[in-house]
């Protein structure tokens, strides 16, 4: 059995998706939440000076999209065969499409320039990704992204939904009613539910 170290910040941010798979799949991992000088004395220990990084039996692998892929492959959380593999690729990149135009509103210390950032996500960006996904997943059946069963794409989801929880964002999702039941039933199952009542408070 191969022994796993996430090593990331405390907090959700780019880490969340990798503990949600472990979660997922029932995998016993090391969850290092680094702070202060534990991270400044772990930075250049990295491959690239970046967070995540995950560690398996003693090899890093840096940038949180490898580490996402590797994840769903070694966790069974890809799909079953290339199609399916590659429309969670598809999914996974709107979301990374989605992140970048969320982060430039999170990280602008500009009030003025914030709101400005604001109003073109929630006006365009938001609901162009939503109902693209509600397309996705009522092309399969209403109860999954891709395939039969769940995957990274589905998790991938529920993990950017929770950044949603922001005020500013609030009600954005209401009236797409197959991505609420999704993000239902995901946060259902037993493994991941059992997760989401112990994490700890600072995520």
């Amino acid at each position: 059995m191969p022994s796993y170290k996430l090593s990331y910040f405390k907090g959700k941010g780019r880490g969340e998706l990798a503990r949600l798979m472990f979660a997922a799949a029932g995998k016993e991992f090391e969850d290092e939440r680094l702070a202060g000088e534990e991270w400044l004395a772990f930075k250049p220990k990295t491959p690239y000076g970046q967070v995540p990084v995950l560690t398996v039996d003693g090899k890093m692998i840096n940038q949180s999209g490898a580490i996402v892929r590797f994840l769903a492959r070694e966790l069974g959380l890809y799909g079953k065969d290339n199609m399916e593999n590659t429309r969670c690729d598809v999914i996974l990149e709107t979301i990374n499409d989605i992140v970048t135009d969320m982060l430039k509103y999170f990280f602008e210390k500009n009030e003025t320039k914030k709101a400005e950032a604001l109003k073109p996500l929630k006006e365009n960006s938001l609901p162009k990704f939503l109902k693209f996904l509600t397309t996705v997943l009522e092309g399969n059946g209403n109860k999954y992204l891709v395939g039969s069963d769940l995957t990274v794409a589905d998790i991938a989801l529920f993990d950017i939904l929770e950044w949603f929880n922001d005020a500013a964002f609030s009600g954005a999702i209401d009236d797409y009613s197959a991505i609420q039941s999704l993000v239902d039933r995901v946060k259902s199952v037993p493994n991941i539910k059992k997760y989401l009542e112990i994490r700890p408070a600072d995520s």
